[in-house]
């Protein structure tokens, strides 16, 4: 390897490693929970308990050429959550790691006969760790398979830690080299190169470092929790259930969580319909209530980022219903799609919510249409400029931001305050200091979707 060779004569700094403090061993007499392994730990933003619920029905929100499947899912509303949910909260949804990157891990450790036997997870003794304790997310009694399914991250980003103790189990000298490298100090370049700007998981690393065989409790060690998927709640007030959106992945990624939903709705042959849902606290808070209504409301949401906003306007709608007297704020909603004949998601509720007084303005970029008046958000936001700038200085205006946080919604909150600076004529900078105030002070809404 060209690499072994550029770092031949270098001395590598390494970090000392902490004592292994966790063992596993075969038991004869431990039950395993039958129950997702999570579902009676508490949950990272958790709010309410873990609820196992079930999906009822579905539909294909959008499914044509060049655009991605999106679904809408309806789930039975568990107990005690109708109370505790507002429009704009989010569940989280207990998954599974893909089988197949599970049965890869423990075909590799050696596993595959033992998958299914119980195993206790405990301290190793003597306690060389000062302060060891078991993660609390991984139970006292385990199967390796579903200990790999349901608790931990494979598909981490490995961190120089990982790969230094990944070290310690790899039988070739030159992988073995090579893992002490990335770990090092003197490959931090390295490092940075060829996991990071790559986006390589410890999937991938373990691929590549085919005599790596590290034990179970080396896993439960230094892999983190297998987190729990938020999904934006894209309803309110419905009758027995909660509806929630996802879109698939197209561009060659599987997404863990999509994956397994959408297995349970196209094979109830196969997957069973059961999921484990808990009240997910966004931070900030994303949330449209009551003291709202009277407010005027800026909703920006391309693509599915629009699905907090059903849960708005359906309040808002119901709202104006039990109360022709109220007196609502006017509310904006901007949203794009690829093609409006494919995938313009949620067409005939808003165009019902327009036509019920719950939504006042609604603008709709189409980014593939050919002879589309907008292709992008912040087209609409450049073209309305000077009234979407004097509405959000009212002091009784909150404004909504929601959708893919790694590089579209910056661009539109770049956009955003490009059209103040040159609405108000003030600096660029100036511009972006009010609009972090406004994010300060609850104004301004911001909620970044992941991508599963």
């Amino acid at each position: 390897m060209d690499v072994l060779e550029q770092f031949k004569a270098t001395p590598l700094s390494l970090s000392k490693l902490p004592a292994s403090f966790i063992e596993t061993n075969l038991s004869e007499t431990g039950q395993v929970h039958s129950d997702h392994l999570q579902s009676t730990t508490h949950q990272p933003f958790g709010s309410s308990n873990v609820y196992k619920t079930s999906i009822l029905h579905y539909r294909v929100l959008a499914e044509a050429d060049d655009v991605k499947t999106v679904y809408e899912v309806a789930i039975k509303l568990p107990p005690n959550m109708e109370e505790e949910y507002n429009p704009g909260d989010a569940i989280g949804i207990l998954t599974y790691n893909l089988p197949s990157e599970v049965d890869y891990i423990l075909d590799r450790l050696h596993l595959l006969e033992s998958a299914d036997q119980t195993y206790e997870v405990k301290l190793a003794k003597p306690v060389k760790k000062k302060n060891s304790e078991l993660p609390h997310y991984v139970p006292r009694y385990v199967t390796p398979r579903r200990l790999l399914s349901e608790c931990l991250d494979i598909r981490i980003t490995p961190r120089k830690g990982l790969l230094q103790t990944m070290a310690n189990y790899t039988a070739d000298e030159c992988e073995k080299r090579l893992l002490e490298i990335l770990a090092s100090k003197e490959g931090t370049n390295l490092y940075n190169e060829l996991i990071l700007k790559n986006e390589m998981n410890f999937l991938h690393v373990l691929k590549y470092v085919a005599t790596c065989k590290p034990p179970l409790a080396m896993l439960i060690e230094h892999l983190p929790r297998l987190q729990a998927r938020p999904y934006s709640i894209a309803s309110y007030g419905r009758e027995n259930h909660i509806r929630i959106a996802f879109a698939m992945l197209n561009d060659g990624h599987v997404g863990i969580t999509t994956h397994m939903l959408e297995s349970k709705l196209l094979h109830p042959g196969k997957w069973d319909k059961h999921l484990y849902v808990y009240l997910r606290q966004l931070k900030p808070v994303f949330q449209y209530r009551e003291e709202d209504l009277e407010r005027n409301v800026i909703m920006i949401g391309p693509g599915t980022g629009v699905t907090p906003y059903i849960g708005f306007l359906e309040y808002r709608k119901q709202a104006k219903a039990s109360n022709r007297k109220i007196k609502m704020g006017s509310a904006w909603l901007m949203t794009s799609c690829r093609y409006q004949d494919r995938n313009y998601i949620y067409q005939d509720e808003l165009k019902g919510f327009m036509q019920a007084g719950a939504l006042d303005r609604l603008h709709v970029a189409s980014s593939r249409d050919a002879h589309s008046q907008y292709k992008y958000v912040q087209d609409i936001i450049e073209d309305k400029k000077e009234e979407l700038v004097e509405l959000l200085l009212d002091d009784s205006t909150k404004l909504y931001l929601c959708g893919e946080g790694r590089t579209m919604l910056p661009r539109i909150q770049d956009t955003i305050v490009t059209c103040m600076s040159k609405v108000k004529g003030i600096p660029k900078a100036e511009a972006s200091d009010l609009l972090a105030e406004y994010r300060k002070t609850g104004k301004y809404l911001y909620y970044s979707m992941i991508r599963y």
